[in-house]
């Protein structure tokens, strides 16, 4: 997923593409997102938290603090696993 800038308070798609080795999507095992704020604090979804959609998966996250978010999604299927890492700055309002 490419990084993004963001204003805080709009709600952002953090998603993932999951393939397999013949290039096709798929829903893993278990998969988990971890988003690092910019305060240090650390928010874990996993599972039925986020949304499968066509060809990704997603978690609808709200930043509202100012500065750099990183996010990393790890996934297992079997005993192959996963990560991938990303991140986007959020700023303030500007009128």
């Amino acid at each position: 997923a490419p990084r993004v800038n963001v204003i805080a308070g709009v709600v952002v798609e953090v998603a993932t593409e999951p393939i397999n080795t013949s290039g096709v999507f798929f829903v893993p095992q278990e998969t988990r997102l971890s988003i690092k704020e910019p305060d240090g604090n650390i928010v874990t979804v996993s599972g039925g938290d986020l949304t499968v959609a066509s060809g990704y998966l997603y978690y609808l996250y709200k930043p509202v603090t100012v500065g750099w978010v990183e996010y990393e999604y790890w996934i297992k299927e079997g005993n192959r696993e996963d990560a991938e890492t990303n991140g986007f700055e959020v700023y303030d309002r500007v009128y």
